[in-house]
């Protein structure tokens, strides 16, 4: 009885601690992106310089849809008794909470260097936790919330990038921004794909496909082959999510 008593405890103990990151994530997310940190939104600062990798401001509001997505997740943890997160995952989900608010204060302080190390670092633990789910098991239990969650950080790891490259006036080997950006457009696709054929995902490409559009509405008219660019990529990761199948998983 003792046993089983205990063991509830750290059951209902973990379930808890991750309830409380999501809530406290979600907090601090919304703060920065809609109200403002240290007096500015987070799509205020990244909108300072000219990131033709930008996606127009509306494209951020994915964090609510990712937000449900982690709260179902969570509930199905809670209603589950049989099938508990396990302490790994706890660990990887929680620093991958520190790593992005930590990101966010240090954005939003200047400290953009910082910024991105802590992505990076968030890239990582959301890539671990990934991997601690099957393969062949897609469901709101499961990867999906995770694989949404990995997307949009990968994207904003790219986008952060790209932002520190700008600000220092970086010279892309002499190419032209509009060119540079579909390199860096190519680039989020053969990831998206990668996913897509090698681990059986379809959340993680729908999230790049969001973004892509995104950046084609903020470009318009104005930067042509950088909206076309977008445009086409989210067709080939459409094509890519029907018809890249690898084969079917034991």
């Amino acid at each position: 009885m003792y046993i089983i008593l205990e063991g509830g405890v750290k059951y209902m103990g973990r379930l808890i601690a991750l309830l409380v990151s999501i809530i406290v994530v979600t907090s601090i997310t919304i703060k920065a992106f809609w109200f403002g940190l240290n007096g500015h939104t987070t799509p205020e600062i990244i909108n300072r310089l000219p990131i033709l990798f930008t996606p127009a401001t509306y494209v951020f509001a994915l964090w609510l849809v990712i937000i449900v997505y982690l709260l179902l997740w969570c509930i199905k943890y809670f209603k589950n008794r049989h099938d508990s997160i396990s302490t790994l995952q706890l660990v990887l989900f929680i620093l991958t909470v520190i790593f992005q608010i930590t990101s966010l204060y240090n954005f939003h302080n200047d400290h953009y260097y910082t910024s991105l190390f802590l992505i990076g670092l968030q890239v990582i633990t959301l890539f671990g936790l990934y991997f601690t789910y099957p393969l062949n098991k897609e469901s709101i239990a499961l990867r999906i919330p995770i694989a949404l969650y990995l997307s949009r950080t990968v994207f904003l790891f790219i986008l952060h990038l790209c932002y520190i490259l700008v600000k220092i006036q970086w010279q892309a080997f002499g190419l032209s921004n509009a060119l540079w950006t579909v390199i860096v457009l190519t680039f989020g696709t053969a990831i998206a794909l990668h996913l897509r054929y090698h681990h059986y995902d379809i959340a993680f490409p729908i999230v790049f496909i969001w973004f892509y559009i995104g950046i084609a509405v903020a470009n318009g008219f104005e930067e042509l082959l950088v909206t076309i660019a977008s445009l086409f990529l989210s067709g080939v990761i459409i094509v890519g999510i029907f018809f890249i199948k690898k084969g079917n998983l034991n």
